[in-house]
């Protein structure tokens, strides 16, 4: 069955990369897909860009940078397609991207897709194929680095998130979950949302067949990006445990915390502020945290006992490792995560 789509872009000073992907969505969308969007207050020209290459999209000019998440939620309220379909200003789509994307919405428990994401300037190489989320929170990118061939006869396989990066899901299951938490700003969103998804129960695909390439550097984050990351990471688990579930978690709660202050002192200045920051948010906004876990679990109809089975325990880190002594350590923390896992696994199980 032929359903309708809209292709969502957030745009922020993007006219770098604007040419090459607007350039590609002309060469590989059907004629009848619709193409919404939004700019985020840019000051680089890259509305006049739009408007030069594709004159037939919706465009939305903010004053400000409203951030990604609210802009997102923009672009969906004017979208017209029974499918959305998110995308970064900074992507490229190969030809025959769209169709396989939207196959596994044959199947009705389908709620979201995502693609495999190449990187830009060596595609033969992949950047993600959605997301393995660990329960802590914390986000590791699915077959990052491995070879583009390891995907070759790949069938689509069902993912604990989607990538932000690109992404497609029904406008039913968007509405029904109140599309992203615009609080959220940047970073984390779509693991919010895939976790709430899985909670009403839908299932998060990954499409091997649907081919986006991606420019953008995990490995140097900017200091706001490291600061979302770090409070957004505490919102998700936040929003998407339930108390009893977070008291038994709590060691590994800690011990992830360790890990990002490690993480934050590799950044140096950057990092300790960002993380610091992050901390003083939380604490500057206890009184509205109860608030924002009631409505994430607004839908809920999986307990907390098969998403924690579902969740990882096990580390993949990609980008920083710590060499002979950072895979030890991680080997440790390993352990103990699974440790806490047996443990609050079988706690909830009882009840």
């Amino acid at each position: 069955m032929e359903r309708t789509v809209s292709v969502i872009i957030v745009v922020y000073n993007g006219r770098p990369y604007l040419e090459g992907c607007l350039g590609s969505l002309r060469r590989t969308l059907p004629a009848n897909a619709e193409v919404v969007i939004v700019d985020n207050g840019s000051t680089d020209g890259s509305v006049a860009l739009v408007r030069e290459q594709m004159p037939e999209a919706r465009l939305l000019i903010n004053k400000t940078n409203r951030g990604f998440a609210a802009a997102c939620n923009q672009g969906a309220a004017v979208a017209g397609g029974e499918i959305l379909v998110f995308l970064n200003q900074d992507t490229r789509t190969e030809p025959g991207w769209l169709e396989p994307l939207l196959e596994p919405f044959r199947d009705p428990a389908v709620g979201l897709t995502t693609p495999t994401i190449l990187w830009m300037d060596d595609q033969e190489r992949i950047q993600s194929c959605g997301q393995d989320v660990h329960y802590t929170g914390l986000v590791f990118a699915r077959n990052f680095y491995a070879l583009r061939a390891t995907l070759s006869g790949a069938q689509p396989a069902d993912v604990a998130a989607v990538s932000g990066t690109a992404f497609a899901i029904r406008r039913k299951v968007w509405e029904e979950l109140g599309g992203f938490a615009e609080m959220f700003y940047m970073y984390y969103e779509e693991t919010d949302l895939s976790w709430r998804a899985a909670r009403a129960g839908y299932r998060c695909v990954h499409v091997p067949a649907s081919v986006v390439c991606h420019a953008g550097r995990l490995d140097r984050p900017s200091p706001l990006a490291l600061y979302c990351s770090f409070r957004n990471r505490w919102l998700t688990v936040w929003r998407n445990w339930d108390g009893r579930t977070l008291l038994l978690l709590g060691p590994a709660l800690l011990l992830a915390d360790l890990m990002e202050w490690g993480l934050a002192l590799l950044r140096g200045w950057n990092g300790i502020s960002a993380k610091a920051r992050a901390h003083f948010w939380l604490l500057a906004h206890i009184r509205v945290l109860p608030g924002l876990r009631a409505e994430a679990r607004r839908r809920s109809r999986v307990g907390d006992v098969a998403l924690l089975a579902a969740r990882e325990w096990r580390l993949t880190p990609h980008v920083i490792t710590g060499g002979w002594v950072g895979r030890r350590l991680i080997a440790l923390c390993e352990a103990l995560f699974y440790l806490n896992w047996r443990i609050a696994l079988k706690a909830l199980m009882r009840v």
